[in-house]
Parts: C-alpha cells; structure tokens; sequence
C-alpha cells in the first residue's frame, strides 16, 4: 500500500525512511491495515501439516498424471475397465503385471482369482473376461516396452510411500483437531472433514480475533468488487481472490458438498442458479459466503452444529438417512456358498 502512496505526498515516486515512517504512521492512524493473527502452538502446527499434505496431494495427482500418460503408450484399453486409478484394483493389477504382455503370460484362471480376491468379488469374472481380450488386441507400442515398464513400478512404488506419509499425516491432523475446540467444533457440521477443519483454523488462526465474518471474506479473498464509472463502464460484480487461496478453496469445496442432490443448500442452490442464468459456479460461491457466518459462530462458541436446528430455522427438510448396504463378512459368504451347494443337491 505504501508503493501505490508514494506519490500522494510529494508528487513523486521517490523513497526515503522517513518518508515510508509517516506513511505508515498515517495509513494506521486512519486504520487502513491488515491484523496479523498471531497463531498459538497448535495452530502453527495445524498450518505446517495442512500445507505438508497441500504439497502431498499436488505430487499424487501429478504421479497419477503421468501414470495414466505412460498407459497410454503402452496399455491403451487398461482406462476403459479401470476407470479410477486410485482404486486398490488397478493399483494392485499394475503392481504385478505392468504391461499387458506380462499379464497374457499368466494363466487366465491366475489372472481372475486375483482380480476377484484383490477387489472382494466387486470385479466380477465377465469383466475379467473382457479386459483380457482387450489386452490380448492391444494396440500399445512395443518399443522400449521393458523401460516403460520399470517406470510403471516405479511410480506404482513412489505412490503407494505417498500414501502411507499422506495417512501418517492425517492421524497427526486428526489428533490436533480434538485437542483445538473450534476445529473439533467444525468437524460436527455436515461435510466437513478433518483435513477441511484443519485448514479452515489453521488460515483463520483465533477466532476470537475477528468481529465481523466480512474480515473472514476479506481474508479468503471472497469480498466482492466491480468497476463502475457512471453509465457508460459498469462491470460484473465478482470475487477480489486477494486473500488466501487454501480458505477460499475449502470453503468452495465445502460450499459444493452442501448443494449436492442430498445437501443441506440444495434448495437454496437451486434458486440462485435460476437466478443467474443457470451459472453453477456462481451459485456455489454465493453459497460458500452464506457458510462464512455460521462457520465463524461454530468456531467462536466450541459448539457443536445441530442440524435439527438449523433446518427448523432454515425451512430445510431434513435430508433422509441414506441407505447403507451391509457387506458381507468371509462367515456369511460361506454360509451362502452353503445354502447355494445345498439348494442343487437338492435340485
């Protein structure tokens, strides 16, 4: 701010100490700045360990990225069965066979007992099936095949280590997260996670510092600004995106969690959007500005979020249990077995 006064003064770009001194002297006195919120122990914590597992995301996808490049080259229809590569399956089959050669030198019975066993039966033996004939017609390159390969085990390897510090670093950010009331607080509201709690405290830091949830939207770069000059310019209203981007970043993702098909905005979500033109975006940012005050509110009380409460006060109905599918332990998969072989004895 003092670059862009330099030349209110004196008419001049010119710059000395003293002159920098009474800038700021007056820039405070008419409180025009910024606080600095100074962060407590577990809040310094909670920043080092949100960027550290920023840092990690970046390198996974940027390994899955490649990944997927690589197959392309050499395993063209690998995509078109596995469609996730994230997944345990695809991630164990390329463990084990890295080309599609490899994987046609095994015995078809071998290939699908693995499938079948690395993905509990969900991998059913008809798509087993299909995706050995589509490796047996691959259209992959077969130059430097060996190469491609060993960097295949090599980024499977590297991915796998990722995971493993990804996950030592969520259990050290789930148990700072009991230990700070408003990040544990925030974990109460629907759809917010530990890693989003975390991140959420570790940019705002205390709370208690802030009076007014617009120095929140400040602070995300979520406060609104157009340009507007009489009749003739007058611009779109949008986002400054001057503050920072990990809080403006979770409270988007969060604001889209609410507005899915089951989500608590979903009504709301659905009339801004007719609003404006059907701009999705737009509507999800709305959104994300109407969580800032009760976010805020959460965090300075400590208390739990009460979705009863909130939807009698919102005129929200209240969202429906979804429906859980019971899985199937070994006990119960061989009881059906049973039933099954006894049911054609009897036949």
């Amino acid at each position: 701010m003092t670059k862009k006064l330099k030349e209110v003064e004196d008419n001049s770009p010119r710059k000395d100490d003293a002159k920098d001194a009474a800038q700021i002297c007056r820039l405070v006195g008419s409180g025009l700045f910024v606080g600095f919120s100074l962060l407590d122990e577990h809040a310094a914590a909670l920043r080092t360990l949100t960027t550290e597992r920023e840092r990690l995301t970046r390198e996974e996808t940027r390994l899955k990225n490649r990944l997927q490049s690589l197959l392309d080259l050499v395993w063209p229809e690998f995509m078109d069965h596995f469609h996730n590569l994230t997944k345990a399956t695809p991630r164990a089959v390329l463990a084990r066979w890295a080309t599609p050669y490899e994987l046609l030198s095994e015995r078809p019975e071998t290939v699908r007992s693995f499938v079948g066993e690395v993905s509990r039966n969900h991998f059913k033996r008809e798509a087993v099936d299909a995706f050995l004939v589509a490796s047996a017609g691959t259209v992959g390159l077969t130059v430097g095949l060996e190469a491609r390969a060993s960097e295949i085990r090599r980024i499977m390897s590297r991915w796998t280590r990722l995971q493993e510090h990804m996950a030592t670093v969520d259990e050290r950010l789930a148990s700072l997260v009991e230990e700070i009331p408003a990040a544990k607080a925030l974990t109460t509201v629907p759809g917010v996670s530990v890693v989003c709690a975390a991140s959420i405290v570790a940019e705002l830091g205390d709370p208690a510092s802030y009076v007014s949830p617009r120095q929140v939207l400040k602070l995300a770069g979520m406060n609104l600004a157009g340009k507007q000059s009489g009749v003739s310019v007058n611009g779109r209203v949008k986002q400054t995106k001057r503050g920072r981007p990990a809080l403006r970043r979770q409270l988007f993702l969060l604001a889209g969690r609410w507005c899915q098909k089951r989500g608590l905005y979903r009504e709301q979500y659905m009339a801004l959007r007719a609003r404006n033109g059907g701009k999705r975006t737009s509507a999800m940012c709305a959104v994300a500005r109407k969580l800032v005050p009760m976010l805020l509110r959460i965090m300075q009380a400590g208390e739990a979020f009460d979705t009863e409460r909130w939807c009698a006060a919102h005129g929200v109905a209240l969202p429906a249990p979804k429906a859980t599918r019971k899985r199937r332990t070994r006990e119960d998969r061989r009881q059906h077995a049973k039933q099954g072989e006894s049911a054609r004895q009897v036949a």
